[in-house]
């Protein structure tokens, strides 16, 4: 028998038929420290199964389909424990962090299927990391194509290294700058 014990499978997505279907979510840390802190095991395996099953909808931002019956199977849990914890999800949070939709984490919008309020929110979160690299990547292929540096270039360069906001790096990319040459 293989042991796969150290074997981790990382799919980003996958387009489908002209779908893109998302096959894993990020777990960011203060899902572990806030308002659900007490709510219990289900309620986090159910709501890791959101983020990882939401997909982006144009009209809600990102939503998820949530059989009870399903979700009982998939997480070897009773029915009636996934349908108070789906409950649970869709009720308002007074002290939710994120006032959206007083609080939900999900609304329902049909039979199985919810609306996944901060979904959008959370997806669009890149880990600083990975903007730094896709920073770095887009400039080497400017400098690539300008055959030079560009003014304010190593300045950039240097705040992408250091971290600096958004604001900062959208303040030294002035489209006038990024036109003239040394």
């Amino acid at each position: 028998m293989a042991d796969f014990t150290n074997v981790i499978i990382l799919v980003d997505s996958v387009t489908f038929i002209g779908k893109v279907l998302i096959m894993y979510g990020k777990h960011f840390a203060s899902m572990y420290e806030g308002s659900m802190v007490g709510a219990g095991a289900v309620v986090f395996a159910v709501m890791g199964y959101v983020i990882a099953k939401q997909e982006p909808d144009k009209e809600v931002g990102s939503q998820v389909s949530l059989n009870p019956i399903l979700l009982a199977t998939i997480l070897g849990e009773k029915e009636a424990d996934i349908e108070r914890a789906v409950k649970f999800l869709c009720s308002p949070d007074p002290k939710s962090t994120t006032p959206d939709k007083e609080g939900r984490r999900l609304v329902k919008i049909g039979q199985f299927s919810y609306q996944v309020v901060n979904g959008a929110k959370y997806r669009a979160i890149r880990d600083q990391e990975t903007r730094r690299e896709q920073n770095r990547q887009a400039k080497r292929r400017q400098r690539s194509l300008m055959g030079r540096p560009i003014k304010g270039e190593p300045g950039f360069v240097e705040a992408i290294e250091n971290g600096e906001s958004e604001e900062h790096l959208d303040r030294l990319s002035d489209p006038e700058q990024l036109h003239e040459r040394h």
